[in-house]
């Protein structure tokens, strides 16, 4: 992809789950967040980070029964879950400064689905040639038919057709995708395989492990790699940063 001036650029998904504790709502586990700031920094990677609701975002979505699949009904929750979602990504972007990590966290909504690609990439390559680490997160959007979830996963599914990324890193609280019923993980998945798998819906407000599986087969019909990987591994996870071999699930 991309023009070859361009240094590699990876993209981060931390996983809502992995942030703080996602069954007790409102509460940030920086003892997680941490250690992967602190992997970012000493990558000296290109790094853009996307990251989920957790018990932020999916708790107040869930309340006000706003999802990535059904519309909102009205208004209600949209002021709520927004605020939330920055709450969320202050406390992130506090993590990553304290390890001398620069975020330049933005909302993703006119970026991603009002800027033509090539202005979107013009302004992200931008930032990253500046030194600083954008910051973007799952967050509510007006669609045509109404406020929906506009998910952190589908939004590193845009920065990745933007940016023709080298890699994307799912951080995630399992540590990849497992053989069915087992926990035996799978180490390798071509894209036809990843869509193809049978994952259980979940609870999540926002497609869980299924659309992370077809996320990660159109980022990779894109040409990026993508690495799912436990955000409570500190050493695989830097290992994905690094593109060497991780305990995880790689998609090709």
């Amino acid at each position: 992809g991309g023009s070859p001036v361009l240094d590699k650029t990876m993209v981060v998904k931390r996983g809502g789950s992995v942030l703080p504790d996602k069954p007790k709502p409102f509460s940030y586990g920086s003892d997680v967040a941490s250690p992967l700031a602190e992997e970012i920094a000493s990558s000296d990677e290109r790094v853009i980070v996307v990251h989920g609701g957790g018990s932020y975002g999916h708790t107040v979505a869930k309340q006000h029964g706003i999802s990535s699949t059904t519309p909102a009904n009205g208004i209600a929750g949209v002021p709520q879950t927004r605020s939330s979602m920055y709450e969320l990504n202050h406390l992130v972007c506090r993590t990553m400064m304290e390890f001398k990590v620069s975020p330049y966290p933005f909302a993703p909504f006119d970026l991603l689905s009002k800027a033509p690609r090539t202005a979107a990439a013009a302004w992200l390559n931008g930032l990253l040639k500046a030194g600083l680490t954008p910051v973007t997160f799952g967050d509510v959007s007006l669609f045509p038919n109404g406020f929906r979830v506009n998910s952190g996963d589908s939004i590193v599914l845009e920065l990745s057709r933007i940016l023709r990324p080298d890699r994307c890193v799912f951080a995630m609280d399992v540590d990849g995708v497992y053989e069915d019923n087992t926990r035996v993980i799978i180490p390798e998945l071509t894209a036809a395989k990843a869509r193809k798998m049978k994952v259980p819906r979940g609870e999540d407000q926002t497609g869980g492990m299924k659309l992370k599986l077809d996320v990660a087969a159109k980022v990779a019909s894109i040409g990026s790699q993508v690495c799912f990987v436990s955000g409570y591994r500190r050493n695989e996870f830097a290992k994905t940063l690094r593109g060497v071999d991780f305990y995880g699930t790689r998609v090709q």
